[in-house]
């Protein structure tokens, strides 16, 4: 059986990458034509763009081996042939790796893909190119005052920001600009622009995925994850990125589920569609009988008054401590916002970082223990929407006020060493429900939020 001479179907936007990958390997769709139809519709796409750049030749390139293996029925993994895109923190063999900064636009190209992308690429997945992030991935907003900012994919009524720090990924995948893409979380930098563009997004545990040849930000927190249409796209690629068996998901008695919501700070401030829309889907759980225990978290608590006390604490220390050089010699081609961000942990104490380290160790703990009752805690991604780009541009305290909120809920998950998940809302507006598990519980969280997906969406 040969592929068709294809025509792309009219749906192939909304479509997860696991269906277009069943009808590559249907042979209803060609690798080569898919490529095509993606790079037209970047090249046409008409507000600004989410790529820095695309790598056409390794695209086609890898397109016509793929079609190769699909016609001789040797697919290399269930996305064979399925085009992707990654965050411009990932290096590729021969392209530069900006990471969102005019002081490396110049730099010499990698000399060989990071890690997590030779392991896409072994499974057939094709690199279509790099997306824009936040400088460093310094940010939960997704502004990047030096190169485009892509604009929020859902609220399009005026620019809204996309969320950070992957904010490319984000738009480029919600836009039907690739079929799933991947980004990084240090604080939220998957889940914020999954949430804000009505998106799946993977916070794996720390230490699943190799960092190999991905730019660091804050070394104790950094993470790699996959943006994606589907709990199944973000199960498989897991897989794929740790080299580890895909398993189905297994089919869970809704009665036998335990959720705890978490109460208290998570719902501080947020807005009143996200706090209705939330309400909303615990209600849909619980009447589906899923048992819904709530109440305050005391680590969690905890965890972000330590933070709060510290202007984000260790994160932005680590940042500093890791690009101190580049920021003393050139500030002055730094984003402003993240420059800011790096001075501040430049004046944090190693005392108070002690302190917090100490802290999450000790939290972490009492939380894994605690967790073992339930099987997965839940609250909002984000208490707030995304405001819009000139909000955010207004002056330093407003971008500040909104960048802070973004990352309070997320950033816990990455102190208390936890693995999360955001799940968007069936709202006109971009919201998302977070749920976690203790470190390492990657896979019982997935399979979880799929019996969650199928009440809630």
């Amino acid at each position: 059986m040969t592929v068709l001479s294809m025509q792309i179907p009219e749906n192939i936007k909304s479509l997860s990458a696991s269906d277009i990958g069943q009808l590559l390997h249907k042979k209803k769709v060609c690798p080569i034509d898919l490529v095509n139809f993606y790079f037209d519709e970047i090249e046409s796409f008409s507000k600004p763009s989410p790529y820095i750049y695309l790598t056409k030749d390794r695209a086609y390139k890898e397109a016509r081996l793929s079609k190769k293996r699909i016609l001789e029925d040797k697919p290399l993994s269930p996305l064979d042939g399925v085009p992707v895109a990654w965050k411009d923190l990932f290096d590729f063999k021969d392209y530069i790796t900006t990471s969102g900064s005019k002081i490396f636009d110049k730099s010499k190209p990698a000399k060989q893909d990071a890690y997590a992308v030779n392991l896409a690429k072994k499974a057939g997945l094709i690199q279509l190119g790099k997306t824009s992030t936040v400088e460093f991935a310094l940010g939960g907003i997704g502004t990047n005052n030096n190169f485009i900012t892509p604009e929020n994919a859902i609220m399009t009524n005026e620019p809204h920001v996309p969320g950070g720090s992957s904010s490319g990924s984000g738009v480029a995948l919600a836009n039907g600009l690739c079929a799933a893409s991947f980004g990084t979380d240090t604080g939220g930098s998957v889940r914020i622009p999954s949430a804000w563009n009505k998106l799946v997004g993977l916070k794996t545990s720390i230490g699943r995925i190799s960092l190999k040849g991905v730019t660091p930000l804050a070394s104790s927190y950094d993470t790699v994850g996959p943006l994606t249409k589907s709990i199944k796209d973000a199960s498989l690629l897991f897989s794929i990125l740790t080299k580890s068996h895909y398993a189905d998901f297994k089919k869970i008695d809704s009665k036998k589920i335990r959720l705890l919501v978490v109460r208290g700070m998570p719902w501080l401030n947020a807005n009143i569609k996200v706090q209705k829309a939330c309400e909303e889907a615990i209600n849909s759980l619980s009447k589906s009988g899923i048992n819904i225990i709530e109440k305050k978290v005391y680590e969690i608590e905890e965890m972000h008054n330590l933070l709060l006390e510290n202007n984000g604490g260790t994160t932005v220390a680590e940042a500093y401590s890791e690009w101190k050089s580049i920021v003393e010699k050139h500030s002055s081609l730094m984003d402003k916002d993240v420059l800011n961000r790096m001075l501040i942990g430049k004046n944090i104490t190693q005392q108070s970082l002690n302190i917090i380290y100490q802290a999450e160790e000790k939290l972490s703990k009492k939380l894994h223990f605690s967790m073992h009752e339930y099987d997965a805690i839940l609250m909002p991604t984000i208490p707030i929407l995304p405001p819009t780009i000139a909000q955010v541009q207004k002056d330093m305290e407003t971008y500040d006020k909104f960048n802070r909120l973004a990352l309070r809920n997320t950033r816990i998950a990455n102190s208390l060493r936890l693995c999360a998940i955001t799940l968007p809302l069936p709202e006109n507006v971009p919201i998302g429900i977070m749920l976690c598990k203790a470190l390492g519980k990657d896979e019982e969280l997935l399979n979880v939020a799929n019996a969650i997906f199928d009440i809630i969406k």
